[in-house]
């Protein structure tokens, strides 16, 4: 009997704190921790990952995702009919402008970078010598239209 009551004493106050622990939280308020990212193959860009952590990139609404790249990754030319802010968070990213793959044209972002893409503006990007990781905040719904539709991710 003692067990019992203490099983339930135990058990009203772990549904009490819990209860208490999400009252504190603001309605519409969302976190990810970094143990909740989960990486997938990016359906969009063949070869890169990405977790999309708030929101829903296909839905209207603003949207949080993150991708990742490998080395030496270079992206051809596409645009988005959205506006985006992208964050470099791990290693180098290269962002150019126009309608042909130029090397040339390629400014570097290190980690910590911060930029805007308006939208409908045709660009292509790179990474640098070591894993990339960025982050890329916008209002869906997203798309990403390559100018040539057999580009994508090609290898150096």
């Amino acid at each position: 009997m003692k067990h019992r009551i203490l099983f339930f004493v135990t058990f009203f106050v772990a549904v009490a704190l819990l209860a208490a622990a999400s009252l504190d939280e603001p309605s519409g308020f969302a976190h990810v921790l970094p143990s909740g990212i989960k990486w997938i193959p990016s359906p969009v860009v063949p070869g890169t990952y990405r977790a999309v952590l708030l929101g829903n990139p296909d839905e209207a609404g603003p949207f949080v995702m993150r991708v990742k790249a490998a080395p030496g990754t270079r992206i051809m030319p596409h645009a988005h009919r959205e506006e985006r802010v992208y964050t470099v968070l791990a290693g180098e990213w290269k962002l150019g402008f126009g309608e042909k793959f130029d090397a040339g044209k390629l400014m570097t972002f290190p980690a910590g970078s911060v930029y805007r893409l308006p939208a409908n503006v045709p660009h292509f990007q790179a990474t640098g010598q070591s894993e990339t990781i960025i982050q890329i905040n916008a209002v869906g719904p997203s798309t990403t239209e390559f100018l040539n539709r057999s580009d994508g991710v090609q290898k150096k």
